[in-house]
């Protein structure tokens, strides 16, 4: 690229004058005195510039990497402007190193089911593409184990446009075995657990009937009650619909970190009041090997090993799914410490 400080200057004037949206086309003589304008208003003396150094300027544009910036500019009947209204120069087309890399990246995210951008992605990738004249074809040399006949999917994009455009949201959630209720949430993240989708929020009113009892009450006169102390977590799969709610105050989550609340758990349920503990296990020397490479918790650590068994530590908050996994393994794991998560255990055996 050019390195001459007028001239990389003149070249970001007639950039902005092509990407003004609202005088797309300039004659050379109006692109002149807008260049010695700007030279005027940035270096405080006259600099004197004529159409043919403007002339150039536009010739180096659309020259090529690393002499131009390929710029897309077309002269018709004596006026200047780009044919790519979305071009600029200081954002340069994508390396086909980097445009691969992308390609990459798009196939993985592709494999998300519900993903609303989806759709988006495939147009920008068709744009990249046609414009670096790659084959189109995204790779699939990594797959992720994604499961789209798995319920709740659907709510995936709705529950992200919540989250994304800060909406609080209406949704109808049935438990198992149990009655439907409808709950106004304001959702925080979405996040997957072992093909399991599960949206974490602050909760607000859970029905009508509620919401009539919080209104004769004086509680609330909104539409819903503010529970600033709570953090709640939905699985989609037993969620039956979702909308916004018009007109309701979005709270912000000021509840939890993202980045560091599954540190010291296994899934998504983290008991209140509770801090992680020590616990270790005993494992059989043949299911020891898969232990120690797929590990339940980040905190494990071997602590020793024999040709009959080894022996392992965890630093987490116990819940139902460390003990779901340690429980899946049957007779060739036995925890050994603390009683006290050895008797849950027990109590999830009956």
């Amino acid at each position: 690229m050019p390195t001459n400080k007028h001239a990389s200057f003149r070249y970001r004037v007639l950039d902005q004058c092509f990407c003004n949206r609202g005088r797309r086309k300039w004659s050379l003589q109006e692109l002149v005195a807008e260049v010695s304008r700007y030279l005027q208003e940035e270096f405080g003396v006259d600099i004197v510039i004529g159409k043919r150094t403007i002339q150039g300027d536009i010739n180096v544009m659309r020259s090529r990497p690393p002499r131009g910036y390929n710029a897309p500019i077309h002269c018709e009947q004596g006026m200047y402007y780009y044919t790519d209204p979305e071009y600029r120069i200081e954002k340069p087309p994508l390396r086909q190193d980097e445009l691969i890399i992308l390609r990459e990246v798009v196939a993985l995210v592709k494999q998300i089911p519900g993903m609303p951008q989806l759709p988006l992605l495939d147009l920008i990738m068709q744009r990249f593409e046609t414009v670096h004249l790659s084959n189109g074809s995204l790779s699939n040399f990594i797959q992720l184990e994604t499961n789209y006949q798995a319920k709740g999917t659907e709510w995936i994009a709705p529950i992200y446009s919540g989250i994304v455009s800060r909406q609080v949201l209406s949704i109808e959630y049935q438990p198992f075995m149990e009655r439907k209720e409808v709950y106004c949430i304001h959702p925080y993240l979405l996040k997957e657990w072992r093909n399991r989708w599960y949206v974490f929020c602050r909760e607000g009113l859970r029905s009508s009937k509620q919401q009539a009892e919080a209104s004769k009450a004086g509680l609330e006169r909104t539409g819903f009650i503010q529970r600033k102390d709570h953090l709640w977590n939905f699985p989609l799969d037993r969620i039956l619909s979702v909308g916004p709610v018009a007109g309701a105050h979005y709270i912000p989550n000021d509840l939890f970190d993202p980045a560091t609340w599954f540190d010291d758990i296994v899934g998504v349920t983290k008991p209140e009041d509770s801090e992680p503990v020590d616990i270790k296990i005993e494992v059989d020397t043949v299911a020891s090997f898969y232990v120690e490479t797929k590990p339940f918790h980040r905190s494990q650590e071997l602590i020793c090993r024999d040709d009959s068994r080894a022996v392992f530590s965890l630093k987490l908050i116990p819940n139902h799914e460390i003990m779901n996994d340690l429980l899946s393994y049957g007779k060739h794991i036995r925890v050994l410490s603390p009683d006290s998560f050895c008797q849950m255990l027990a109590d999830r055996k009956g």
